[in-house]
């Protein structure tokens, strides 16, 4: 994680220390959360103290710290603020059965994204709950296909790097697909298909830094996934991503659901819409 530069360096610590407990996946002891965090032992020490009194975290017999019974409030609170945290798992559980898919749901903001749950993935990947990332091509393009002329043109002219005129009006293309077809969805283009494997190697061979990693991870998408929306009764069988839009009562997407297919040889596009129309329904009456 790394030392937090903060004009509250206090807070930070306690917020990085739970951070750290949190997507450990493990219980940690003092000396690694001092080490995860980027804080002293004796700071760590202190704030384990204090969060341990408060029942925030728990020490084991061995000495090692969990999450405690104290955060339940917060989960409440956030489950009331939420309510598609608990519907939401269970949908992406059924998707990930039904479709042999590591699914993640994201929160549309004006211009982030924002992963609330994930089944199927690594915890500490690129669909770690509580990353935000920017709404950029391809996956954007869902969570932008229903809002106006004059919102999509703007967004299509701010992307970086920047897009020509040809590349925006494939995009036009696609928002219309994506609106005709109800979700979206992407496969790897063969012919970037090997230059996308080299770069994810080379990027963590080399562990740069996580914004970094993200920008860069984000540009090698743009450039390696095309479109089969239009034409997925021939192209189920490549198709490596769907992403799904979950609207509210405005017409507009609210949250996106994102699934990486393993493409099993009896997925039908019948099977593929079924899912999706039973997800969508499921969610619609529990979006705010």
């Amino acid at each position: 994680m790394g030392a937090s530069t903060s004009t509250s360096p206090p807070t930070r610590r306690v917020m990085d220390v739970l951070h750290a407990l949190a997507t450990a996946g493990q219980p940690l002891t003092s000396s690694q959360l001092a080490t995860a965090c980027g804080i002293s032992s004796s700071t760590c020490a202190l704030l384990l103290t204090e969060l341990h009194q408060r029942n925030w975290v728990t020490r084991r017999d061995d000495r090692r710290y969990v999450l405690g019974s104290g955060l339940f409030g917060l989960v409440n609170g956030l489950r009331r603020q939420f309510p598609l945290l608990d519907h939401g798992r269970q949908v992406l559980g059924d998707l990930h059965q039904s479709l042999q898919a590591a699914c993640s749901m994201s929160m549309i903001g004006d211009d982030h994204l924002t992963t609330i749950d994930a089944v199927g993935h690594a915890t500490n990947g690129e669909h770690a709950v509580g990353q935000r990332f920017p709404i950029d091509p391809p996956f954007g393009l869902v969570a932008m296909a229903w809002r106006g002329d004059d919102a999509v043109d703007r967004w299509l002219r701010q992307v970086t790097p920047r897009l020509t005129q040809a590349d925006i009006e494939s995009h036009r293309t696609v928002f219309a697909d994506i609106r005709d077809r109800g979700y979206g969805a992407w496969r790897f283009d063969d012919a970037h298909l090997a230059l996308h494997e080299r770069l994810t190697a080379v990027l963590a061979s080399m562990e740069p830094g996580e914004q970094l990693s993200r920008r860069l991870s984000s540009l090698m998408t743009m450039v390696t996934l095309t479109s089969v929306t239009r034409t997925l009764e021939n192209d189920l069988a490549t198709a490596e991503f769907i992403v799904i839009p979950v609207f509210g009562d405005d017409g507009q997407p609210r949250y996106q659901i994102e699934a990486r297919l393993s493409r099993p040889a009896d997925l039908t596009l019948a099977t593929l819409d079924a899912a999706v129309g039973a997800a969508q329904r499921h969610l619609a009456a529990v979006v705010t």
